[in-house]
């Protein structure tokens, strides 16, 4: 598994060593109670810096990471150094932002409903841009914004009404939910405009997650260049174009949900499981391109903004845990759904042995989590290189949606390690206890057993 990439931070050599930033895997899981999740620094810098790069021919792009997508403090405080804002998505994304020492104009807010308190909070702090998502939204916003004598500048958001992705049959709700229909956006956002207290500036969109290829992009750039040539003409001035995130994990190519379907041994024989996934240069050419085309050929001059999440963060953590049990086709690992709840719709993820040849005779397995619960199986028929009890596991690319999504179903959840740029292992989240899990629990009327209340009091 190693990779051409110089700017690949894993590597899983020929003799079987396993490394993220130089660190062997094998001897972390033996010095480290497993499962935990490692980030490492340096492939969230590089992989961000690419991004930026790959859009180098925008005048004036501004990014806003998706603190959603992954909010560990070492991630989200690498991002601000590195001069990335932070796209929220409620109270406490937006926390998490200020701690890590983002300006408030280089944070954005996103989200189908937000509280009054959360609103009140980013427009006193004087945040970039709310993006709204409703009328009953603007008008809540507008009265806050009167009440707190701001004249406000906002966004909205609108569905471009793109052809049905490749997910739409999984998730037929999953576009619907947002935005406004472009069809009602000129419509929605002169009203909006028109509140006393807002001044409409930017059209935001987000057309998917794991998006392959930039075509989808382009078609939306074609469709609110159209959209803000009509508010010109409504005497609105949109300043601003957010495409949102979507831009994909160069590593998520294998179709996780197919695998689980009957057919999926006879798609795989025909390449059918492995997506054609564009680089993310192929993303920013194209993208970058499209829009200084557009913006010669209309004489419109909006700045183009972007909120990446998955593409920057997916590669930079894996998660090390152990094999545990070998029963049948069965293998047992200590990591759970719990530690990487990511729907299963994506793509599976890169499974390392470490101490184990990359080319060893293969077994297939299902390879099921340690909780007593049916889905709780992370892969299905999955070839795994000389499997062994007691061996360390590795699972690599959980950095987007994984500890931000993880849960306590029967177990606390995990530690949180990061590789900073100078090479040095750090914690950067300690693993929970039973006690941190049941702490905010209210007991009444508890009685407690003899035995216990016995040992209680000698201990």
């Amino acid at each position: 598994m190693s990779s051409n990439d110089k700017n690949q931070h894993f590597e899983w050599d020929s003799a079987g060593k396993a490394t993220f930033d130089g660190h062997d895997l094998a001897e972390l899981s033996d010095t480290h109670p497993t499962p935990f999740y490692l980030v490492s620094v340096g492939q969230l810098v590089d992989n961000y810096r690419r991004f930026r790069e790959a859009f180098s021919m925008v005048e004036g792009l501004k990014c806003y990471y998706s603190v959603k997508s992954n909010f560990e403090s070492v991630v989200i405080s690498t991002m601000r150094k590195e001069g990335c804002g932070a796209e929220v998505s409620g109270a406490l994304d937006l926390e998490l932002a200020r701690r890590a020492g983002m300006k408030p104009e280089n944070i954005v807010f996103d989200g189908p409903r937000k509280t009054e308190a959360e609103i009140e909070e980013a427009l006193t702090m004087g945040i970039h841009m709310i993006d709204i998502e409703s009328m009953t939204e603007a008008r809540m916003i507008n009265e806050i914004a009167g009440r707190l004598g701001k004249k406000v500048n906002v966004g909205m958001r609108i569905d471009p009404s793109l052809a049905k992705p490749y997910y739409d049959k999984v998730i037929s709700t999953y576009k619907k939910k947002f935005g406004y229909p472009i069809d009602q956006a000129l419509t929605m956002g002169v009203a909006i405009n028109g509140l006393p207290n807002l001044t409409l500036t930017c059209i935001m969109t987000h057309i998917g997650s794991q998006v392959f290829t930039p075509s989808r992009y382009l078609t939306t750039l074609d469709r609110i260049f159209e959209l803000i040539a009509d508010f010109k003409k409504h005497n609105v001035e949109i300043a601003e174009i957010n495409l949102g995130g979507g831009y994909p994990a160069q590593s998520m190519r294998n179709m996780r949900l197919s695998r689980r379907i009957r057919l999926a041994k006879i798609l795989e024989r025909f390449g059918r499981l492995e997506a054609d996934v564009k680089s993310i240069d192929e993303f920013g050419q194209a993208i970058g391109n499209h829009f200084n085309q557009l913006c010669r050929t209309t004489g419109l001059k909006p700045q183009l903004s972007l909120e990446p999440g998955r593409c920057i963060v997916s590669s930079a953590t894996l998660i090390v845990g152990r094999i545990e049990i070998l029963k049948n086709n069965w293998l047992f690992t200590d990591i759970s759904i719990n530690d990487i709840p990511e729907n299963l719709f994506f793509s599976e993820w890169r499974l390392v042995v470490p101490g184990t040849r990359p080319d060893a005779t293969v077994t297939e397995y299902n390879i099921a989590g340690p909780t007593l619960a049916t889905q709780d199986v992370l892969y299905f028929e999955k070839e795994v290189p000389e499997p062994k009890e007691g061996s360390p596991f590795v699972i690599m690319d959980i950095g987007a949606y994984s500890i931000a999504r993880s849960n306590q179903f029967t177990r606390p959840r995990s530690a949180v390690y990061a590789i900073d740029q100078e090479g040095t292992l750090k914690l950067v989240r300690r693993a929970e206890t039973v006690d941190d899990v049941l702490r905010t629990q209210i007991w009444d009327d508890v009685v407690e057993s003899d035995e216990s209340a016995s040992e209680r009091k000698t201990g």
